[in-house]
C-alpha cells in the first residue's frame, strides 16, 4: 500500500478526496446503462499487490492538485516566491515586523550562513536583488528549523488550502456537469451539486486572501522558531 505521512495525508490526499466528491456523486449515482459497472471494474483492478487504479488515480489527482496550486496560483500570487511572506516580512520596506526583530533574524542569518542581507541603501536600489538574497537565506532557514515545534502544522495547513485551490479546478468543472446531468433526474443531487459549484467558485475567488493569510501565519512561525533554536 501507499503509505502517507501526516504532511502527505492531511495536505494532500484530504483536498483530494473534497475534490473527488463531484466525481462520486456522478459514477455512484449516473444511469447510464453499464456505465458505473464500469467504473467500477476499471477502479478495482490490481495493478500489483494491495494497489489498485483507484490508490493509483488518487496519488495522480494529488499530485495535480499541487502541481495547480503550486504553478499556477502560488507562484503567481507570490511572484515566484519573490512576495512570499517570509521573503517580504525581512525587507525594510515592510512593517509587518519591527525593525529591531528584523535585525535579530539578518544578524542570525549571518552567524549561521555567513551571509549578510542588503543594507536599506542596497534594497532600495536593487529591491529585486534583495528580494532574491532574502529567499535564498530562507531556504536554508527552512533546513535548519525543518519540521519545528509547530511549525509543521502551518506548514500542512497552508499546504492543504494550496492544494484545495489547484483541485477546485477540477472540482468546480465536475461540479457544472453534475448540475446538468441532475437537473432532471434528482433534486437533492442537484442542490448538492450547487452547493459544491459555490463552494470550489468561493474558494477560487478567495484565494489570494487565503493563501496571503495562511503564508503569513507560517512566515511568523517560521522566524520565531528560528530565533529560538
Amino acid at each position: 500500500m501507499i503509505k502517507f505521512d501526516k504532511y502527505n495525508r492531511i495536505a494532500r490526499l484530504y483536498p483530494t478526496i473534497i475534490v473527488l466528491i463531484p466525481f462520486l456523486l456522478f459514477t455512484i449515482n449516473c444511469n447510464i446503462k453499464g456505465l458505473e459497472q464500469f467504473f467500477n471494474n476499471i477502479l478495482k483492478v490490481k495493478i500489483i499487490g494491495n494497489i489498485t487504479i483507484s490508490i493509483v488515480l488518487l496519488f495522480l489527482l494529488s499530485q495535480i492538485n499541487r502541481f495547480l496550486g503550486k504553478y499556477l496560483f502560488e507562484k503567481k500570487t507570490f511572484n515566484n516566491e519573490l512576495d512570499f511572506p517570509t521573503t517580504k516580512f525581512l525587507l525594510y520596506t515592510d512593517s509587518e515586523l519591527s525593525d529591531s526583530y528584523k535585525e535579530k533574524i539578518r544578524q542570525q542569518i549571518k552567524n549561521d550562513f555567513d551571509i549578510i542581507l542588503p543594507n536599506r541603501e542596497s534594497e532600495k536600489n536593487n529591491i529585486d536583488n534583495a528580494k532574491k538574497e532574502i529567499a535564498e537565506a530562507i531556504g536554508l532557514i527552512r533546513q535548519k528549523v525543518k519540521d519545528g515545534r509547530l511549525l509543521l502544522n502551518h506548514n500542512i495547513e497552508y499546504g492543504f488550502v494550496r492544494n484545495l485551490v489547484g483541485g477546485s479546478i477540477i472540482g468546480f468543472a465536475m461540479s457544472l456537469f453534475d448540475i446538468f446531468y441532475f437537473y432532471d433526474k434528482s433534486n437533492v443531487l442537484f442542490y448538492i451539486s450547487i452547493a459544491l459549484t459555490i463552494l470550489f467558485l468561493s474558494i477560487l475567488l478567495l484565494r489570494k486572501i487565503l493563501l496571503h493569510n495562511l503564508g503569513n501565519q507560517y512566515a511568523k512561525r517560521l522566524f520565531q522558531e528560528y530565533i529560538e533554536l
